[in-house]
């Protein structure tokens, strides 16, 4: 059985993916974004959130982090995440 070692192959794709990163905004003038939706004040799903923003930092992707109340009802909240989905500033 081949172990794998998780930390050095994050670490492998994220330095391939800061790379590419800039070459593609090089060569288009777009950075990537990702929106982060959060609903609610879940520790877990914070922690989870601010690991995948600072992980878009180090690749150099832009991040934008939208915070719902648990009181938003899902029409309301379909609606935001269309209207996220509009944006062509966003791309994931």
């Amino acid at each position: 059985m081949t172990r794998i070692d998780g930390k050095k192959a994050a670490e492998d794709i994220q330095a391939k993916l800061t790379i590419e990163t800039a070459e593609f905004e090089k060569q288009t003038g777009i950075k990537p974004h990702l929106a982060a939706v959060l609903v609610g004040n879940n520790g877990a799903s914070e922690t989870y959130v601010a690991a995948k923003m600072a992980t878009c930092e180090k690749v150099g992707f832009r991040s934008s982090l939208f915070r719902f109340e648990p009181s938003i009802t899902e029409e309301e909240l379909l609606k935001e995440i269309d209207k996220l989905n509009a944006d062509k500033g966003l791309h994931g």
